[in-house]
């Protein structure tokens, strides 16, 4: 595009200013959204103590059913042992005895069957119930931990939504700077070359995808008589050395 020197250095300015203050907004959001990794990993540590908390819970509370339903059975057992027993000392003749030292032989062989499940569930309700104490409770190190991360967090977040709100200000002041034109040019290139259209030179290469430039493009990005794109990746290219963002009041 052409135009005199100094209205494209100006608009080429602007463009740079924009580039630099959306990608200080992306590092701001980044900074408000992701914690730092010490409090991530500690969140991450949380995050499954707690599933696993939560399945310790479910178990507990199948086995516990388990073990209600079997006490039942258990108690009916008992019942009907003594039922039995009951019977065996009522008998008149053989037949009869055998046949109740059948049913009663069988009673106990159910009962015990049951009851040693029934020891093994209680035992490992204990474990259950032990586990999900554990995994309740937080260590007094835990927490001052997790509290000093959470403190520096809330500090970070509340320091990234300051410079967040005067980076959206300082986007909003250069925009109207620069006219609805320039504006609307600089959004075409931002769209189709984001999160970074506008580009330093590293001296005679490009810095976004490192290709040589031809001679004649790095005078042109120099002078800035002009906006320069390179060949290869078609970014605005810009000379830091002579192009800088604008300045802002603090």
């Amino acid at each position: 595009m052409g135009g005199n020197a100094l209205d494209t250095r100006l608009k080429l300015q602007y463009f740079v200013t924009l580039q630099t203050l959306l990608e200080q907004r992306r590092q701001a959001r980044f900074l408000l959204e992701n914690p730092p990794e010490e409090l991530a990993s500690h969140q991450a540590r949380f995050a499954e103590r707690r599933r696993l908390l939560e399945a310790k819970k479910e178990e507990l509370a199948r086995v516990k059913a388990e073990q209600v339903a079997l006490q039942q059975e258990v108690d009916s057992l008992h019942k009907e042992r003594e039922h039995f027993r009951k019977q065996k000392s009522m008998v008149t003749n053989m037949r009869q005895l055998q046949a109740v030292v059948s049913e009663l032989d069988h009673v106990e062989a159910e009962l015990k069957t049951r009851e040693e499940k029934l020891l093994a569930l209680w035992q490992q309700l204990e474990a259950l119930e032990k586990d999900v104490a554990s995994l309740s409770q937080e260590s007094d190190e835990e927490r001052q931990a997790r509290e000093q991360l959470e403190a520096a967090f809330a500090v970070q977040k509340q320091k990234a939504e300051q410079d967040l709100a005067r980076i959206e200000a300082r986007l909003r002041e250069t925009q109207k700077l620069m006219g609805n034109a320039s504006w609307e040019e600089f959004k075409k290139l931002w769209n189709s070359r984001k999160p970074t259209a506008v580009v330093p030179m590293d001296g005679d290469s490009c810095s976004a995808c490192h290709a040589q430039l031809r001679p004649h493009l790095v005078q042109v990005v120099k002078s800035a008589a002009e906006l320069a794109y390179c060949d290869s990746c078609r970014r605005l290219l810009y000379d830091p050395e002579t192009v800088q963002p604008l300045v802002f009041e603090p």
